[in-house]
């Protein structure tokens, strides 16, 4: 006889493993926390489902018929398989656990942060790997397909549908940096000056200058700022910068980091000057994944460590 999984009750499967351990209706019924009627029901339903009595009384007690001792195992393997199953993934070892993340973000996050986050792994978390990369289409269709675990997103200029998470992650300022010896500017410049110097232009995730969030707001202001070079990446900036008056605007944090290898100075910028604010963006289907669990603490606490 065919038995139609669609219309068999699954927790008399439970319910015969029960009765196969205990051989005894009342006990069975105690450990699965039903009165002995309704263990009692449930039993009856399965003679009738499978056509077979499955326990037998008899002067040593309830005994399985063959064709319950033949279902057995089977039966108990599939329901621990199940249970296991449904069990909470466990957590994300570091230390021997092997895992790849890719985060796009812009060249800020590779120059400032990812090497102390990578300096981490070398020491705590040997077999992860990271690759970095740069927003080139829509976020949402890359955080969606998993072809991108997160994404570092500049305030003002990615916009997030409500589908995604997102996070502040990072606030930094914004300053100038110019050659040391560069005698046409202080240790300040004002707007005026900001609006006459020429300036070297990183470009950020390949956005035309006149769409970043620092153009945006100069623009609002009516600030032009003469752009005498537009290039792709900070070591070329800085390089043009160490040989010429230009000015170059980056955030702080990088600032910092590259007057203390480079013939270069920190120049503070025109006051009221716009925040460079981050996001951590990241899909929700992914989320709750051990390993990706693991990786969003490590990032959300870059910002707090120690450069």
């Amino acid at each position: 006889m065919k038995i139609s999984l669609q219309n068999f009750d699954l927790n008399l499967l439970n319910i015969f493993n029960t009765l196969m351990l205990e051989h005894s209706v009342s006990k069975a019924a105690e450990k699965v926390c039903l009165s002995q009627s309704a263990m009692s029901h449930a039993l009856n339903r399965l003679r009738v489902l499978l056509d077979d009595p499955i326990l037998v009384k008899t002067q040593k007690g309830m005994l399985p018929t063959p064709r319950a001792l033949a279902m057995e195992v089977p039966i108990r393997e599939s329901l621990t398989k199940i249970q296991q199953t449904l069990y909470a993934p466990e957590a994300f070892d570091p230390s021997v656990d092997h895992a790849g993340f890719i985060i796009y973000g812009p060249e800020y996050f590779e120059a400032v942060y990812l090497p102390v986050l990578t300096s981490y792994f070398q020491n705590q978390a040997p077999n992860v790997m990271i690759k970095a990369g740069i927003v080139t289409t829509s976020i949402e269709d890359i955080l969606t397909s998993g072809e991108v675990d997160y994404i570092i997103g500049i305030e003002g200029i990615h916009e997030v549908p409500n589908r995604l998470r997102c996070q502040s992650w990072l606030n930094d300022k914004l300053t100038c940096v110019a050659r040391k010896d560069n005698t046409t500017i202080g240790d300040r410049i004002s707007l005026d000056e900001f609006r006459n110097v020429r300036h070297i232009y990183h470009s950020t995730l390949g956005t035309p200058y006149a769409q970043t969030f620092l153009d945006k707001w100069l623009n609002h202001n009516k600030i032009n700022r003469h752009i005498t070079a537009n290039v792709s990446g900070y070591l070329s900036a800085t390089m043009i910068t160490e040989i010429t008056d230009y000015v170059l605007t980056v955030p702080l944090q990088l600032a910092q980091k590259l007057v203390k290898k480079m013939n270069l100075r920190i120049v503070e910028p025109p006051e009221s000057f716009p925040d460079y604010q981050l996001n951590l963006i990241w899909h929700p289907i992914y989320e709750n994944d051990p390993a990706q669990v693991w990786f969003r603490e490590k990032l959300l606490d870059l910002p707090n460590q120690k450069l």
